[in-house]
């Protein structure tokens, strides 16, 4: 998966370095991380045509099925870490959202609200150890702009401030930013859940959300050079 977050970064570097100002005049509605409207079709068409993919998607629906009677995840710590738990609210938020895209089924809407209100009322996502804010930003940013038409307004003005207060307001803290100095993949994850959860919202904050991807965007060529000098991770 952080191959994949990786890949999505680096995509909306090349995005974002291209034009002087991302202005709210140029982004796209939603859904527009990831899978964008109507690209459902060209999924639907995988899943007719290759067995392979309809395996991938019978797995996520199965998991689906089976996390619709499992409780939302609890902000329990192992040792420092939140991790574990940003990790199973992610999944479950990704392939959640996935299955109601693809399926319509209001079961697969209802229990990723689920997860998403829950995690939102945290009373923190774990700063000390930033990789925990990162996989829970990411979850919710894809929670968020994947059900944005279906979900209450009361949750979507939830995740709004879940994304300031507990990840945006924290990357602003010496305390907690180290990453953005790094040169491993502390930077990259970081970063990818920062601009997913900067995109997600832009239109709602679009000078905070202009000022995380601009911080993003000036720290990832610092990891990208452990790829160097013929991109094999050192």
């Amino acid at each position: 998966m952080n191959m994949l977050l990786q890949r999505l970064l680096l995509t909306i570097i090349t995005i974002v370095s291209s034009v002087n100002v991302f202005s709210q005049d140029n982004i796209a509605s939603h859904p527009r991380l990831l899978l964008k409207a109507d690209e459902e079709k060209k999924i639907e068409k995988m899943i007719n045509e290759d067995v392979n993919m309809a395996l991938v998607h019978n797995a996520i629906i199965d998991y689906c099925n089976k996390a619709i009677n499992e409780p939302p995840v609890e902000h329990v710590l192992q040792g420092k870490r939140l991790l574990a738990k940003s990790n199973l609210a992610f999944q479950r938020v990704f392939y959640l959202s996935y299955a109601y895209r693809l399926t319509n089924n209001e079961r697969y809407l209802k229990r990723a609200e689920k997860e998403l209100i829950t995690v939102c009322k945290f009373k923190d996502w774990n700063p000390q150890h930033f990789l925990d804010v990162a996989d829970m930003l990411m979850a919710v940013s894809i929670g968020y702009d994947w059900l944005y038409d279906a979900l209450s307004k009361e949750t979507l003005d939830l995740i709004e401030k879940a994304i300031i207060e507990k990840g945006f307001t924290h990357a602003k803290n010496d305390r907690y930013n180290g990453f953005y100095k790094r040169t491993n993949n502390w930077n990259q994850v970081c970063n990818a859940g920062l601009v997913m959860g900067a995109l997600a919202i832009y239109e709602k904050n679009p000078k905070l959300s202009q000022k995380i991807i601009k911080s993003s965007v000036e720290s990832v060529p610092l990891a990208m050079e452990a790829y160097g000098p013929d991109g094999a991770y050192q």
